[in-house]
C-alpha cells in the first residue's frame, strides 16, 4: 500500500501580488474572488487540492501591509493568525 502525504501551503505576501489568483490555478478552480482592486481578500480562504499521492490544504491570507484603519488592522490581524 502506497504512503498518504498531505501538508499545508499558506500563500502570503504585499496586496494585489496575485495570490488568490495563484491559489486558484494551483487548484483548477476558482475558489477564491480575485479582482484588481487591492484588498478583496479580507478574510482567510482554505482549500484543498486532492490527487492520488496525497492532499494540500492551501490557506489564502489578506494583504500583509501596514494598517491605516480598523478594517486594515482587522486584515493584518487575520493574516497573522494564520501564519500561526
Amino acid at each position: 500500500m502506497k504512503q498518504f502525504k498531505s501538508g499545508f501551503v499558506t500563500i502570503i505576501g504585499r496586496p494585489n501580488v496575485g495570490k488568490s489568483t495563484l491559489m486558484n490555478h494551483l487548484i483548477g478552480q476558482k475558489i477564491a474572488i480575485t479582482s484588481k482592486k487591492a484588498q478583496t481578500t479580507r478574510n482567510r480562504i482554505q482549500t484543498v487540492y486532492t490527487s492520488k499521492e496525497g492532499q494540500i490544504v492551501f490557506l489564502d491570507t489578506p494583504g500583509i501591509n501596514r494598517a491605516r484603519n480598523k478594517l486594515g488592522e482587522y486584515m493584518l490581524s487575520t493574516a497573522e493568525h494564520t501564519l500561526n
